[in-house]
């Protein structure tokens, strides 16, 4: 069981009403003769009066020795946590429920976990971070367009708000599908899309992309998406990464008209679905499939900028276009409020 500071939260114990009672008196000595009511545990704050509570009841464990917290054993995901805080009204559950979600659930890293499909998560921050609202921009294109031998590419501008480990994630987009032709807004489409992060690595999201748009080879589509983050602590592969899984309209269940009369599927598949595998923090392998076709590549996150890429071979397969073709993409936030 991984632990914390002082602050960290060691490997729990055991705890009978008697060493439970012993554990409570020993924080006292947190208290520093009454001059402190607050205590920083990996980072986040916890009232003293919660933490005592916390360990006679066995959802938090100290070691006055090395004066280390853990989780009880029994507490082994955020579900069982959050009943347990149930049978606790009075403590100020959210720091405590994102103290064991920062230090004992597998969460996506910094870099991209999908390249041509959404992701099911959006906005969210921990109670002792700022940055609820972000505003950022990126810029992408592919190699060629299917059937022909001319590139394409585009630019976005995101705005990003709220919480979805708390309520839910926004992120609001209006991209110009078209960098050869910008001033013609019948090129100009938007997207959205309203997340929510559920439990033990897993997240949700509805949204829309290419909205409003009369001139463009994109095609107006809704969908729902879940994204759920692994690591081998949790599960059974021995990788740690994240795995997506969506349904959705549009350029998710339908073909281009060219390939169409090329020949191809009457329909795509209408399911799209990614995995990643994390290589450290900041960089990932991604392998996707958008309704159409499928896309391997990779995605890296450029520690202490804001500047993330995305690059991959897409239509690896004959089932849409004309053959494989590079598509890439860099994002970055410009600010954070």
């Amino acid at each position: 069981m991984r632990g914390f500071p002082l602050m960290a939260l060691a490997a729990g114990v055991v705890l009978l009403p008697g060493p439970a009672a012993a554990q409570t008196a020993d924080l006292d000595g947190l208290r520093g003769d009454g001059r402190y009511d607050a205590v920083t545990i990996a980072g986040f704050t916890l009232p003293v009066a919660d933490v005592e509570g916390l360990v006679e009841q066995g959802v938090m464990t100290f070691d006055a020795e090395t004066r280390r917290f853990a989780f009880g054993l029994d507490i082994g995901s955020e579900r069982q946590l959050r009943r347990a805080l149930r049978r606790s009204p009075e403590v100020e559950s959210r720091a405590v429920v994102d103290l064991y979600r920062a230090n004992k659930v597998a969460l996506p890293n910094g870099a991209a976990q999908t390249l041509t499909v959404p992701s099911g998560y959006g906005p969210a921050i921990f109670s002792n971070q700022r940055g609820g609202l972000s505003f950022g921009v990126g810029i992408g294109g592919v190699s060629r367009v299917p059937y022909t031998d001319e590139p394409d590419g585009g630019l976005s501008l995101g705005v990003g708000f709220g919480n979805a480990f708390e309520t839910v994630g926004v992120s609001l987009g209006l991209a110009v599908n078209d960098l050869s032709d910008p001033g013609n807004t019948d090129r100009y489409s938007a997207a959205f899309q309203v997340s929510r992060y559920l439990w033990d690595g897993l997240s949700v999201a509805v949204g829309g992309e290419n909205l409003a748009v009369a001139e463009t080879d994109g095609q107006e589509s809704y969908y729902g998406v879940g994204s759920w983050a692994f690591d081998p602590e949790h599960s059974a592969l021995p990788f740690a990464g994240v795995a997506t899984l969506g349904v959705g309209s549009g350029r998710f269940a339908e073909m281009t008209e060219r390939d169409l009369a090329e020949g191809k599927p009457n329909r795509a598949t209408a399911v799209f679905g990614a995995i990643s595998m994390a290589l450290n923090p900041n960089a990932n392998l991604v392998a996707d499939w958008n309704g159409r076709n499928l896309t391997v590549g990779g995605a890296i996150l450029i520690p202490g900028t804001g500047i993330s890429v995305r690059f991959g071979i897409r239509d690896l397969t004959g089932n849409s276009g004309d053959g494989p073709r590079l598509t890439g993409s860099a994002g970055m936030t410009l600010a954070r409020f």
